[in-house]
Protein backbone atom coordinates (compact mmCIF):
# COMPACT_ATOMS: atom_id res chain seq x y z
CA UNK A 1 0.00 0.00 0.00
CA UNK A 2 1.40 3.36 -0.60
CA UNK A 3 2.52 5.30 2.08
CA UNK A 4 1.69 9.10 2.84
CA UNK A 5 4.14 11.71 4.28
CA UNK A 6 3.19 11.96 7.66
CA UNK A 7 3.89 15.92 7.77
CA UNK A 8 1.13 16.75 5.15
CA UNK A 9 -2.43 17.98 5.19
CA UNK A 10 -3.47 15.19 3.93
CA UNK A 11 -1.80 12.92 6.56
CA UNK A 12 -3.22 15.10 9.42
CA UNK A 13 -6.95 15.00 7.97
CA UNK A 14 -6.48 11.33 7.54
CA UNK A 15 -5.44 10.79 11.07
CA UNK A 16 -8.54 12.44 12.47
CA UNK A 17 -10.66 10.38 10.16
CA UNK A 18 -8.95 7.24 12.07
CA UNK A 19 -9.17 8.83 15.25
CA UNK A 20 -12.95 9.54 14.76
CA UNK A 21 -13.62 5.52 12.86
CA UNK A 22 -11.65 3.98 16.24
CA UNK A 23 -14.59 5.78 18.51
CA UNK A 24 -16.68 4.60 16.93
CA UNK A 25 -15.70 1.28 16.27
CA UNK A 26 -15.41 0.92 20.44
CA UNK A 27 -18.66 2.73 20.66
CA UNK A 28 -20.29 0.41 18.65
CA UNK A 29 -18.86 -2.67 19.82
CA UNK A 30 -19.77 -1.81 23.26
CA UNK A 31 -23.45 -0.70 22.98
CA UNK A 32 -25.84 -2.73 24.69
CA UNK A 33 -28.58 -2.08 22.09
CA UNK A 34 -31.02 -4.60 21.80
CA UNK A 35 -30.81 -7.18 18.71
CA UNK A 36 -31.14 -6.94 15.99
CA UNK A 37 -30.02 -3.00 16.28
CA UNK A 38 -26.84 -4.48 17.58
CA UNK A 39 -25.78 -6.44 14.90
CA UNK A 40 -26.18 -3.08 12.19
CA UNK A 41 -24.02 -1.32 15.13
CA UNK A 42 -21.51 -4.30 15.21
CA UNK A 43 -21.46 -4.09 11.48
CA UNK A 44 -21.05 -0.50 11.52
CA UNK A 45 -18.22 -0.64 13.74
CA UNK A 46 -15.96 -3.61 12.36
CA UNK A 47 -16.50 -1.80 8.76
CA UNK A 48 -14.99 1.45 10.88
CA UNK A 49 -12.46 -0.18 12.32
CA UNK A 50 -11.49 -1.48 8.92
CA UNK A 51 -11.31 1.72 7.39
CA UNK A 52 -9.14 2.89 10.11
CA UNK A 53 -6.84 0.49 9.83
CA UNK A 54 -6.15 1.22 6.48
CA UNK A 55 -5.66 4.52 6.95
CA UNK A 56 -2.71 3.98 9.75
CA UNK A 57 -1.61 1.37 6.66
CA UNK A 58 -1.52 4.15 4.08
CA UNK A 59 0.13 6.86 7.10
CA UNK A 60 2.55 3.57 8.48
CA UNK A 61 1.90 4.38 11.85
CA UNK A 62 1.12 1.91 14.76
CA UNK A 63 -3.11 0.60 15.47
CA UNK A 64 -4.35 2.70 18.06
CA UNK A 65 -6.81 2.16 20.78
CA UNK A 66 -9.97 4.81 21.69
CA UNK A 67 -11.29 5.51 25.00
CA UNK A 68 -15.32 4.76 25.11
CA UNK A 69 -16.73 8.00 25.55
CA UNK A 70 -20.44 8.26 27.36
CA UNK A 71 -23.28 9.43 25.12
CA UNK A 72 -20.78 9.10 21.77
CA UNK A 73 -23.03 10.26 18.85
CA UNK A 74 -22.09 6.96 16.18
CA UNK A 75 -24.11 8.84 13.00
CA UNK A 76 -22.67 12.22 13.99
CA UNK A 77 -19.06 10.82 14.03
CA UNK A 78 -18.68 9.46 11.04
CA UNK A 79 -20.86 12.06 8.77
CA UNK A 80 -17.09 14.15 10.64
CA UNK A 81 -15.30 11.66 9.34
CA UNK A 82 -17.04 11.62 5.66
CA UNK A 83 -16.43 15.69 5.99
CA UNK A 84 -12.90 15.58 7.36
CA UNK A 85 -11.51 12.86 4.41
CA UNK A 86 -13.51 14.98 1.99
CA UNK A 87 -11.84 18.19 2.94
CA UNK A 88 -8.37 16.58 1.41
CA UNK A 89 -7.67 19.24 -0.90
CA UNK A 90 -8.26 17.84 -4.34
CA UNK A 91 -4.55 17.67 -5.78
CA UNK A 92 -3.55 16.10 -2.82
CA UNK A 93 -6.27 13.35 -3.48
CA UNK A 94 -5.28 9.90 -4.78
CA UNK A 95 -7.44 6.67 -5.66
CA UNK A 96 -7.13 5.35 -1.98
CA UNK A 97 -7.89 8.42 -0.74
CA UNK A 98 -11.14 8.62 -2.99
CA UNK A 99 -12.12 5.02 -2.83
CA UNK A 100 -11.49 5.56 1.53
CA UNK A 101 -13.50 8.45 1.03
CA UNK A 102 -16.43 6.44 -0.77
CA UNK A 103 -16.23 3.84 2.14
CA UNK A 104 -16.59 6.34 4.88
CA UNK A 105 -19.11 8.26 3.52
CA UNK A 106 -21.24 4.92 2.59
CA UNK A 107 -20.89 4.30 6.38
CA UNK A 108 -22.33 7.31 7.16
CA UNK A 109 -25.01 6.99 5.14
CA UNK A 110 -25.51 3.08 6.49
CA UNK A 111 -25.51 4.16 9.92
CA UNK A 112 -27.53 7.28 9.93
CA UNK A 113 -30.52 4.92 7.78
CA UNK A 114 -29.98 2.53 10.88
CA UNK A 115 -30.27 4.93 13.53
CA UNK A 116 -32.96 6.82 11.36
CA UNK A 117 -35.06 3.32 11.97
CA UNK A 118 -34.22 2.49 15.24
CA UNK A 119 -35.41 5.71 16.01
CA UNK A 120 -38.63 5.27 14.29
CA UNK A 121 -39.28 1.50 15.50
CA UNK A 122 -39.21 3.25 18.84
CA UNK A 123 -41.55 6.10 18.33
CA UNK A 124 -43.93 3.92 16.52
Amino acid sequence: MARINPETQTSRLLRKTANLLNSVAEAAWTNDTPSPARWDLHRIGTEAYLAQRDILDMLGLPGVMAEPQADFDIAAALDEAAQTVAAIPEEFQTMLTQRLQGRVTSLAQHAEHAFSLRHAIRIG
